[in-house]
């Protein structure tokens, strides 16, 4: 209970003539030293937070460039794409798979209906089913095949553009020119391979074809033909276009998804950072109050403001202040040593004493430079991220 506590101080202390003093002194060093431990604690991790980010600005540098497809070390401005961009790109990559999946399901099903003419009746009727996994797997062969030719022809394209519009030598499109010719060949036997194959569709969809004793089926007969080849042509067509855009931005969006991910990883660290200031600067001010707190108690047990021998300094203190001599808003070293006897009269002076610690002001004064940098840093992150993209 506070006034047993009160009894006990006022019995041990009240003959002294300088309890006022030491008491302020007392608490102060005790409140510096809480102070002091809280902020270890609180900033236990900062070195290693503050490493992490000095490594992020090393990787920064890493995204600053990309290889294009000459194998050349490109400098770009990020962020690469607008988020406008980012999600065209997103689509067009959701669509190409759409699109893969959808010729894999309409090439399983042709294979499917011809798998009797490569497997034998009886492995047929041994293992039912098995003409699902051989449709399968030559239509997943077959699109990857597809894939790689759509590839090769676009990346041919797109160095011929490079070394044209750069005025580059001509025997640096000779890598190209071993994919580009596997790539035609595998587009020509897709073609040759399709038309033959829609013929054998549309004869099986109508029975017997032209020799059909349906009317109707033999009428049918040509546009099923038809049908069956163009649609076919028209999704590979579909996932051509869309191949070209992702080739096209592929290496990029690479380079601008590593970029992304650093700066997020970043932010996370600078925002650790900032909750070190914030809840240092909270802790000290907490801190500094219950210890004001504890001096005024004390200056109501014992009945005075100041000691006796220091009533004539804390008389002075009070004629300053009147005549706005003191501005404790800027207290300086002199003014406080000056009054650090009457310390306890006011709250900026005894503030002044524990705030002032090196210790203390000096891990406030480190976390509030390394938030300059972080800001100054973002400022410039957030200028780049005004611009338009330089896909």
């Amino acid at each position: 209970m506070w006034f047993i506590k009160s009894w006990i101080y006022k019995t041990r202390y009240d003959s002294l003539p300088f309890k006022m003093r030491n008491f302020t002194s007392s608490y102060q060093e005790e409140c510096r030293e809480v102070i002091k431990h809280e902020f270890k604690n609180i900033t236990a991790k900062l070195d290693h937070i503050w490493t992490r980010i000095q490594l992020k600005d090393a990787k920064q540098k890493m995204h600053d460039f990309h290889t294009d497809i000459l194998g050349r070390s490109i400098k770009v401005k990020q962020p690469i794409f607008t988020e406008n961009e980012v999600a065209k790109y997103k689509q067009n990559r959701g669509l190409y798979v759409g699109v893969l999946f959808l010729m894999i399901f309409f090439e399983g099903i042709l294979y499917s209906l011809m798998a009797g003419m490569f497997i034998s009746k009886q492995t047929l009727k041994d293992m039912p089913g098995i003409e699902i996994v051989f449709g399968l797997a030559f239509a997943i062969i077959f699109v990857a095949a597809l894939h790689f030719a759509f590839k090769s022809l676009w990346e041919f394209f797109e160095a011929k553009f490079l070394i044209e519009r750069d005025n580059l030598p001509s025997v640096e499109l000779k890598p190209f020119y071993k994919n580009i010719f596997i790539g035609t060949l595998i587009i020509i036997v897709f073609l040759i391979t399709n038309i033959y194959t829609g013929y054998i569709r549309a004869t099986i969809f109508e029975g017997s074809g032209a020799t059909s004793q349906s009317l109707m089926m033999q009428k049918l007969h040509g546009p099923l033909l038809v049908f069956s080849i163009a649609i076919t042509f028209i999704v590979a067509f579909v996932m051509a276009l869309l191949e070209k855009e992702i080739v096209k931005k592929t290496e990029k969006y690479k380079v601008f998804k590593n970029w992304k991910r650093q700066q997020k990883e970043r932010k996370a660290y600078n925002t650790q950072i900032r909750d070190m200031l914030k809840r240092c600067i909270d802790r000290k001010n907490i801190l500094i109050d219950e210890y004001w707190g504890v001096m005024k108690d004390l200056q109501r047990v014992f009945r005075i403001e100041v000691d006796a021998d220091r009533k004539d300094l804390y008389d002075e203190l009070k004629e300053e202040i009147a005549n706005n001599n003191i501005d404790f808003w800027n207290i300086d070293e002199n003014i406080y040593q000056k009054y650090l006897d009457v310390a306890l009269t006011r709250y900026e002076l005894f503030a002044y004493g524990i705030a002032n610690d090196i210790y203390i002001q000096g891990t406030i004064d480190n976390l509030e430079s390394k938030i300059k940098s972080i800001e100054e840093y973002e400022r410039k992150n957030a200028s780049n991220a005004n611009g338009t993209g330089n896909v």
